[in-house]
């Protein structure tokens, strides 16, 4: 089994009970996203999806789109989620010529014409998510089960509630949702940050029992429509691309009381760098901390 599924399985039994998802308001347990994943996968399994198959789908904001990508996952198939930004969606025609079938959002799976998708020549239990105007990202199960494992062995993620801001279709996410839920924690989710008004988004950032955050590439920006708002109880906030001295000022002066963690997702988990906040602006370049220290 893909080790994010057999990692909800476990904790939804032995603590059914523990917040898998806060999402608009609404706890979701392990143990009912942990059935969402098995109905899910039942319910693609009896439309036509078979292990090794490449599915596109249209990625939504909130836990639905999570569900999807663990349910092809526990099929031994794997996902493409499919971003549909101001552009529009992508034509069915464009859709097919990456995957070998498309899981439309009213249920039913259309099966691209043999020859025409583009079968996935590694193992099926892979991470795939495409961005705009580009095609999809592989990662290797290994490298994906590495990433788990050293973000929990860092962070103690089991014992922490992360604000994951980032889209679900952005290959840099890893860590902002499934690390977390692999290792036990709790994922405060507003994937449609970007459409809050910065009165909901500075209301959210305050109320949040989250003390993690992952930074995406539009809240520089966003912070900008609440001036003067401070965060202070966020420990840590993860950067998972460079960011302009601005960006990093606003960042800094919105979080003062965090470390501010940098991952190259090219580089080792381990080999982030961290920064106070002022050398966070400054970007002084630090060698990371010894994790025994």
């Amino acid at each position: 089994m893909h080790p994010l599924v057999s990692a909800i399985h476990d904790v939804a039994r032995h603590h059914p009970g523990k917040v898998a998802l806060r999402w608009n308001c609404h706890d979701f347990p392990y143990a009912a996203v942990d059935r969402q994943i098995n109905t899910k996968a039942l319910a693609m399994q009896l439309k036509g999806v078979r292990a090794g198959e490449l599915v596109a789908f249209a990625a939504a904001p909130g836990p639905d789109s999570l569900v999807e990508s663990a349910a092809l996952w526990a099929l031994g198939a794997a996902g493409l989620p499919l971003h549909s930004g101001a552009e529009g969606t992508l034509p069915a025609h464009a859709i097919l010529e990456q995957a070998t079938g498309f899981m439309h959002p009213d249920g039913d799976y259309l099966k691209a014409a043999p020859g025409s998708g583009t079968a996935p020549s590694f193992p099926p239990a892979v991470w795939l998510h495409e961005e705009p105007a580009a095609g999809p990202t592989a990662v290797d199960v290994q490298e994906f089960t590495a990433v788990l494992e050293g973000a929990e062995k860092r962070f103690s993620l089991s014992t922490r509630t992360v604000l994951g801001l980032s889209s679900l279709v952005h290959p840099g996410s890893m860590i902002d949702v499934w690390a977390v839920l692999a290792a036990g924690g709790t994922v405060d989710l507003i994937n449609h940050h970007e459409s809050l008004t910065g009165d909901c988004l500075g209301q959210h950032l305050r109320e949040t029992e989250a003390d993690l955050l992952v930074v995406p590439s539009a809240l520089p920006r966003r912070l900008r429509d609440v001036p003067g708002a401070v965060f202070a109880q966020f420990r840590d906030v993860m950067v998972l691309e460079p960011f302009d001295r601005d960006s990093r000022t606003t960042l800094a002066d919105a979080f003062p009381c965090a470390i501010f963690h940098h991952w190259d997702p090219s580089t080792a988990f381990e080999d982030m760098s961290d920064y106070c906040p002022a050398d966070f602006v400054a970007g002084t370049n630090h060698q990371p901390k010894d994790s025994h220290a």
